[in-house]
C-alpha cells in the first residue's frame, strides 16, 4: 500500500473528480477521502507522472514534499 497526499480537495465532489482520474490511470484505490488517497500498489514514476498532470489541469496538486504535507 502507498499513500498519495493531494492539495487542494476540499468537498465530496473533489473526492468524485479524483477517483474518475484515478480510475482513468488503472490505479486501485483502497481509500480515497479529502487530501489523502491510498492505493494498492505503489505507482510506477511513469503512472504517478500522468496522474499529477491529470489533477493538475483539475486544479489539484500531488503532495511530495514531507513538509508540505503538514
Amino acid at each position: 500500500m502507498t499513500t498519495l497526499f493531494i492539495k487542494n480537495m476540499v468537498c465530496n465532489r473533489c473526492i468524485m473528480l479524483v477517483q474518475v482520474e484515478l480510475d482513468r490511470s488503472g490505479l486501485a484505490v483502497k481509500n480515497i477521502q479529502l487530501g489523502e488517497v491510498i492505493l494498492d500498489k505503489e505507482p510506477t514514476r511513469q503512472e504517478k507522472d500522468k496522474l499529477e498532470k491529470a489533477l493538475i489541469s483539475l486544479g489539484f496538486e500531488l503532495i511530495d514534499d514531507k513538509k508540505a504535507e503538514l
